[in-house]
């Protein structure tokens, strides 16, 4: 009960009400990427998403729960000046939040009202940024494929952040080219190894930190890992619309073996996302991501291959989204060696700009047992102070 209760101020705190609080993002979804780089002195920006989900199918009568849980980020950072930042995230999150066969979940299902929470720093280091030039250092997430939060509808990004690359320490650098109507193209590498600081554990129910006699991959403790990924956006023509909205996302990662592994992961991705209007009310956003992974995990005799398609309409306060997730796996254990399919959809109106709810269905085949889940998506997010987020370029790091 008290990790409720920490969990809960956590929540309050940080959504009351202060003066020179912007009015958030118009109809846009929280971007996690950070910042960095503007006026001097301290910003935060913040997402608090809550879930209120009730399981109306399950394989087992008993699985049939009724949860509350949040999924939300506070981004603290410190601007020295125009070129250097000290930049950290705070991430509070529990619930099913990209699960997926062969990952713990709750071994008795049962009611929960935000239990099995946990309080992470998910980020935090020193960002170094020139004009189209990033460099960065500390505890952050080596990007190969699109954030998962570009993904529509209230579920849509737990699937793909179930295998995002996150809580790496490390170095990276970021290039930005601007070549005009060709549009703006990034070039991101990073070198890292998992975290096994004392950042690496919960404040809210502890679980221990990571050691590296735990083993995995990249729990290394040295640069035998990296991932370079090259995205693009900014398209335009006079002749073709469908080039102006056009962005893409390509990446490439090896997770080196930890102790006690034979085997280092391998992935690559592809992702592409049009935004377009229908007509002068009616805006259209598609969304594609193929991501292979070799050695799942470090592991030798599985592969897995993930394709996740979303589409977001969005009319006035009204929002509809959804995506389809497909997981091919190829495994030599029998019970791994099963395809998995998750649908969810949503249905979500702006209340403001800083608060919107959804209502939402998410349908999960995963190890051939099929659930249903139906909620109410809650979100608020701000800023401090007021514009603070609109200044500063988004980073992926």
């Amino acid at each position: 009960m008290k990790n409720v209760i920490k969990i809960l101020v956590l929540l309050i705190g940080f959504a009351l009400p202060i003066d020179s609080l912007s009015k958030g993002h118009e109809h846009d979804d929280h971007d996690h990427s950070s910042h960095g780089g503007g006026d001097r002195g301290f910003y935060i920006h913040s997402g608090i998403r809550i879930h209120l989900d009730k399981t109306l199918d399950a394989a087992e009568e008993g699985e049939q729960v009724d949860e509350a849980s949040t999924h939300s980020h506070f981004e603290i950072g410190y601007n020295f000046n125009e070129s250097l930042a000290i930049i950290s995230d705070i991430k509070i999150e529990g619930g099913d939040h990209g699960h997926s066969h062969g990952e713990e979940e709750s071994e008795t299902p049962k009611d929960k009202f935000f239990e099995e929470h946990k309080s992470i720093v998910n980020k935090l280091y020193v960002n170094l940024k020139t004009e189209n030039f990033d460099l960065y250092a500390g505890k952050f997430s080596p990007v190969v494929g699109f954030d998962f939060h570009k993904f529509p509808g209230a579920y849509g990004y737990q699937e793909v952040e179930g295998y995002a690359l996150l809580q790496k320490m490390g170095l990276g650098a970021k290039l930005e080219s601007d070549f005009g109507d060709a549009g703006t193209h990034t070039i991101n590498a990073s070198t890292f190894f998992a975290d096994t600081t004392s950042l690496s554990h919960s404040r809210i129910n502890n679980d221990g930190k990571l050691r590296k006699s735990d083993g995995g991959v990249s729990n290394t403790e040295d640069f035998s890992s990296y991932s370079v990924s090259l995205g693009g956006k900014n398209f335009f023509s006079l002749d073709n619309n469908f080039i102006d909205g056009f962005s893409y996302q390509i990446g490439y990662a090896k997770q080196g073996k930890g102790e006690g592994g034979t085997e280092d992961e391998k992935r690559y991705s592809f992702g592409v996302a049009h935004t377009s209007y229908l007509n002068e009310g009616i805006k259209m956003t598609l969304i594609a991501e193929y991501m292979n992974i070799s050695k799942l995990g470090g592991e030798s005799g599985h592969d897995r291959a993930i394709t996740t398609y979303g589409l977001g309409l969005e009319r006035g306060k009204f929002t509809l989204g959804g995506t389809l997730t497909y997981k091919d796996n190829d495994a030599d254990e029998a019970d791994e060696n099963v395809d998995d399919n998750i649908r969810q959809v949503s249905l979500g109106y702006y209340v403001d700009e800083n608060l919107k709810i959804d209502l939402g269905y998410k349908r999960k085949k995963v190890s051939n047992e099929v659930s249903k889940i139906a909620g109410i998506t809650i979100k608020y997010v701000f800023d401090w102070p007021s514009g603070a987020h609109a200044g500063h370029d988004h980073h992926d790091h």
